[in-house]
């Protein structure tokens, strides 16, 4: 994947990204290559993706969509599908899975840090 500075703070107590209140729920934000998917896991843990593709990723056509039952991202131009809960390979013809930033969440104030 090619390196892009990411530092980017957000408070997920903002309407904007009220569905990262529940665990499960997911956000696209902007930063990274293509954008950047976050995905709460678990109550402590937000997960966030590179929207790029991994297929052929220096050449990479297009970048991942989550899909509307919210279990798979799947990249809109090579048709590979991605699990949301851990961006691993379901479908290729991608062998990698999605690139993941850091994160660091802090539940007391629902601070969100995302960086590399």
């Amino acid at each position: 994947m090619p390196y892009v500075p990411v530092d980017i703070y957000i408070n997920i107590s903002l309407p904007a990204y009220s569905q990262l209140n529940g665990i499960g729920g997911w956000a696209y934000v902007t930063g990274g290559n293509d954008g950047i998917i976050l995905y709460r896991q678990t109550y402590e843990t937000v997960l966030a993706y590179e929207r790029r593709c991994t297929y052929q990723v220096e050449e990479s056509c297009g970048f991942g969509i989550v899909d509307s039952s919210w279990t798979t991202i799947s990249c809109d131009c090579d048709g590979t599908k991605y699990h949301i809960f851990d961006g691993s390979v379901l479908e290729g013809p991608a062998t990698y899975g999605l690139f993941q930033y850091r994160t660091a969440f802090n539940p007391d104030n629902n601070q969100l840090h995302v960086y590399n």
